[in-house]
């Protein structure tokens, strides 16, 4: 709980700003204005801002890791359709807004990053969390992730359903021998990169930090994984699992210290929570911004920034508004008809 209230919670604030940057230097015309004058800058977060998602697959692993730790995953199934249940319902709502949001700018942004309309299977594959699968163009920059980290529930509880003994001994072998063979070889096939296996590495690493502290045995299981991915890294070098190993190597190695709530603290933690939302309904704002940039024929790069800065803040505001007044309720009344529904 230390390590959830304020590691994990730094990590995912951070994380989750960097992403919404990484999308404001890669969508709109604000972003091309912005360019004329800090080509350095934008080209930096567009180029390594998209690296902050091996931070949220760390800590995605770390804290479904943390979630079955000590305990025997004897109905994995009922597990995985709780975490679609969690996932899904704002995540369907925020993808309804973003294309409202298209809709009513189609007819001022002509850009290749604007989404097409949608179609009813084609909602209805990002529904099932498919699309990628099914070849369907994604409706919002955030949805393949939301795919990818359902796929990784889905593979962890089925390893601890299979794996499962009461030293662990053999499950955390198991999760490691996986979490190699992606860094190895899967995470280096382009292609596979709409599958859970591609993105094992990171969360795989993830989920040997939260066991690392159990055992002896377990700590070094870790420690070898990582040695591990330190040759892989040798034998083909990839900035992101370069930051997914030293974001799993930090959360071991960071000390516990007992957690003194402040102000600050407070605002991270609220900031840290809203940051699934924050990620899946920035890019509606990015698209509404675009829209009044081209209809108010703004061309000044310095207008373009503090506008940027103006929708950040926004989306931050949004992010925290609708986690609050929506995604909650939206869960704990879909957690309790779910509970009876699987308690029949």
């Amino acid at each position: 709980m230390l390590e959830r209230s304020v590691t994990v919670d730094v990590l995912k604030v951070v994380a989750a700003q960097l992403i919404v940057w990484h999308h404001f230097s890669a969508y709109g015309p604000m972003s091309d204005t912005m360019t004329l004058v800090w080509p350095q800058l934008m080209d930096w977060l567009y180029r390594y801002g998209r690296l902050a998602v091996q931070v949220f697959l760390v800590v995605g692993g770390y804290l479904a890791a943390q979630s079955v730790m000590n305990k025997p995953m004897t109905r994995p199934l009922t597990a995985i359709v709780k975490r679609y249940l969690r996932l899904v319902p704002f995540y369907l709502l925020a993808l309804a807004l973003i294309s409202l949001a298209v809709a009513m700018s189609r007819h001022t942004i002509h850009a290749s990053w604007l989404p097409s309309e949608p179609t009813v299977w084609q909602f209805l594959a990002h529904g099932l969390l498919m699309h990628d699968l099914l070849g369907f163009e994604a409706l919002s920059s955030g949805a393949w992730y939301v795919a990818i980290d359902f796929q990784l529930y889905a593979l962890l509880m089925a390893l601890c359903h299979l794996f499962y003994t009461e030293n662990y001994q053999r499950l955390s072998v198991a999760i490691a021998l996986l979490c190699c063979a992606s860094m190895w070889q899967f995470n280096r096939v382009e292609g596979l990169d709409i599958w859970a296996l591609y993105f094992f590495a990171a969360y795989g690493l993830g989920v040997l930090a939260a066991w690392a502290k159990r055992s002896a045995f377990e700590t070094r299981v870790f420690w070898l994984t990582a040695l591990l991915a330190v040759g892989a890294l040798w034998m083909e070098y990839r900035s992101r699992l370069s930051l997914a190993l030293v974001t799993a190597v930090w959360l071991v190695i960071k000390p516990k210290r007992k957690v003194q709530w402040t102000p600050i603290k407070r605002i991270l933690h609220r900031l840290s929570n809203s940051a699934y939302v924050l990620f899946l309904t920035h890019f509606g704002v990015i698209v509404l911004f675009s829209d009044m940039w081209n209809k108010s024929h703004f061309y000044d790069p310095y207008m373009a920034f503090g506008l940027t800065i103006f929708a950040w803040l926004c989306c931050v505001g949004l992010g925290l508004f609708m986690h609050e007044k929506a995604e909650v309720p939206m869960h704990h009344w879909v957690a309790q008809k779910s509970k009876q529904l699987l308690g029949r």
